[in-house]
């Protein structure tokens, strides 16, 4: 009788432990990337004459809720950082840019987790979905 006490013992110390291990390297499940729209606005440049400024509009998204946006114009270097509120959406401040210009778009959830990274066409065109389109390849 005590040494199949002690073979269950054992048995269930391996158990215990393959829980753990199992438990603290969970598998990776990716957070889906955002999707967002884009509205133009002429502004004074400072210099006497106007320029456009873009504002990206960041669509609903339970995943993304209080996430921090990062929104950069690979063309112009201009970006801008903003947090979305609790349905995901956001109103970036506004920020350079030229019709068709690449614009990379991720967030970064409250947990500390990220989302992929994609490329917007800054265009007031709105594809499927309600996003601006995908930047071509």
């Amino acid at each position: 009788m005590n040494a199949m006490r002690r073979r269950l013992l054992k048995l269930a110390t391996l158990l215990g432990a393959f829980t753990i291990l199992w438990a603290c390297n969970a598998p990776f499940i990716p957070v889906p990337p955002p999707g967002a729209s884009f509205s133009s606005a002429l502004v004074d440049d400072g210099a006497g004459g106007q320029k456009t400024v873009w504002v990206t509009h960041g669509l609903p998204s339970t995943n993304a809720a209080f996430a921090r946006y990062s929104v950069f114009n690979v063309n112009t270097g201009a970006g801008t950082l903003t947090t979305a509120g609790a349905d995901g959406t956001f109103t970036s401040a506004p920020m350079d840019g030229t019709l068709n210009d690449h614009v990379q778009l991720y967030y970064e959830t409250p947990g500390g987790d990220y989302s992929e990274s994609i490329c917007l066409l800054l265009t007031t065109d709105v594809g499927a979905g309600g996003s601006a389109p995908a930047c071509p390849p």
